[in-house]
């Protein structure tokens, strides 16, 4: 029998060692997840060197391979490309249950809240949540919550949104951990400055940039640094404002990030078009047309000819005004965007009154009656969508409240389990001192007997004696 164990754990070891080395990551991949925040470009070059290595590695490995390539497209602007990476390695992971499927959930769901797909980004957050729940992970939960409060925000649900995000703030501190603390103080800084609480924005944002800069990643601090610079402009700011997006752009082109150097020059162009600097707007505006066409995002697209569209009309050049709106809704039309209704409204809005001012009123009447029938349908819309999220935390706490009763219900059987086995060391005590009890008495009852056959002996020859 002994034998036949030790086959049995021989055996086993021997299948666990194997499936431990099947799936360790090679030493380039762990260069790749260490690095992917202070180096993002090399460590994309170093993961396509590698590409056709990763294919002949195990599932989990290919999996993780997709995961840090999704990463790196976030940090490097290419969201396309990070939701078709993010949904191959939830592909090859299928309905396994881990914290990397956690991170591509939450990777997929980034890449559709940048292509302004809502409801499928809370979908997948949520989905990340509940998974991270399941886990007992505190950190990846905490993670997905700045997600979800991020989707609050942009749904116009500022006041759940901000108690989400202290909630976030305070189990963030209890963690201690710089990374999560860094995002939820930029989220916060961001919220604040929509919200109006442009000092305490400006106080999160600069703790924000000081954390990211001890943690040593330079993508996150810039686009802290986008969001400081746009709260000065808020607050009418505007030399501070102009020398944040100088420093911003200082670090782009120090990291030769193509993608944020155009973010810089359109945020240096709005800055000096609302100080009066129209002329150095202009010029800034066409630094950052240079790099327009890097921009997988249409709606950053249609964001540019908005806002250049918005200088024309300040200058009073309407005809030029009106191409950059023209512009701007062909690209509204493009991937898909047709659900973003908020650009839509704005651009119409404009629109109208650029018609107003070259004396087209009919025109503007009636593009400002289809602006009023598409207000009336995205109010529509979103209250269906609340309804939807209502839906979708109800589900949520559902799980939460079967996963709580799950752990309560193995929690009790441990108990009954440890009770039983308490009883039957009892019992085995008890008979351990019976067994016990019943031996002493034995042998004082042998004892007994052995005495009074030795006195009747010696008694017995005795009176033999005194007869002969």
């Amino acid at each position: 029998m002994n034998k036949h164990l030790s086959a049995i754990m021989f055996c086993t070891c021997m299948l666990l060692s194997q499936a431990a080395v099947a799936t360790t990551l090679p030493d380039w991949l762990v260069q790749v997840d260490e690095q992917k925040h202070q180096q993002p470009e090399q460590m994309l070059q170093l993961l396509q060197q590698h590409h056709a290595e990763l294919e002949n590695l195990a599932p989990e490995v290919q999996a993780n391979g997709y995961y840090q390539q999704a990463a790196l497209m976030k940090a490097l602007g290419r969201h396309q490309e990070q939701l078709e990476a993010a949904e191959q390695g939830l592909a090859l992971l299928g309905k396994e249950a881990s914290l990397l499927k956690v991170d591509l959930l939450y990777q997929l769901g980034f890449a559709r809240e940048m292509q302004t797909d809502y409801p499928a980004a809370l979908q997948h957050y949520l989905a990340g949540m509940t998974l991270a729940e399941q886990l007992e992970n505190e950190k990846y939960l905490l993670l997905g919550q700045i997600n979800h409060a991020a989707m609050l925000s942009l749904q116009n649900n500022d006041q759940q949104a901000l108690a989400l995000l202290k909630d976030t703030y305070q189990r963030a501190q209890q963690l201690n951990d710089e990374e999560v603390l860094a995002e939820v103080m930029a989220e916060l800084g961001l919220l604040y400055t929509s919200l109006g609480y442009d000092e305490e924005a400006v106080s999160l944002l600069q703790q924000a940039l000081a954390q990211y800069q001890q943690l040593g990643w330079p993508k996150n601090q810039i686009t802290v640094l986008y969001n400081l610079a746009r709260t000065y402009s808020y607050l009418d700011r505007y030399e501070l404002a102009l020398q944040t997006y100088n420093q911003m752009l200082q670090q782009s082109q120090q990291l030769q990030d193509h993608v944020n150097l155009y973010h810089a020059y359109s945020g240096l162009a709005i800055a000096s078009m609302d100080a009066g600097q129209h002329d150095a707007a202009l010029s800034y505006m066409d630094k950052a047309e240079q790099y327009l066409p890097l921009l997988q995002s249409s709606a950053h697209v249609a964001t540019h000819y908005y806002e250049k569209a918005l200088m024309y009309k300040k200058l009073q050049q309407v005809s030029l005004a009106q191409q950059q709106v023209l512009l701007a809704e062909q690209s509204l039309n493009k991937d898909g965007l047709r659900e973003d209704v908020a650009s839509r409204l704005a651009i119409w809005h404009l629109k109208a009154q650029l018609f107003a001012e070259q004396g087209e009123f009919e025109k503007a009447y009636h593009q400002l009656y289809d602006f009023v029938a598409e207000y009336q349908d995205m109010r529509n819309r979103e209250n269906e969508l609340a309804f939807e999220q209502i839906r979708a935390g109800f589900e949520h706490e559902r799980q939460q409240q079967q996963t709580r009763l799950l752990q309560q219900d193995n929690e009790l059987k441990a108990l009954r389990l440890k009770q039983a086995e308490r009883d039957r060391q009892v019992q085995f005590l008890w008979l351990a001192v019976l067994g016990c009890s019943t031996l002493v008495l034995l042998i004082l009852l042998l004892w007994q007997l052995t005495r009074k056959r030795t006195h009747y002996t010696a008694t017995g020859a005795d009176v033999s004696g005194q007869t002969g």
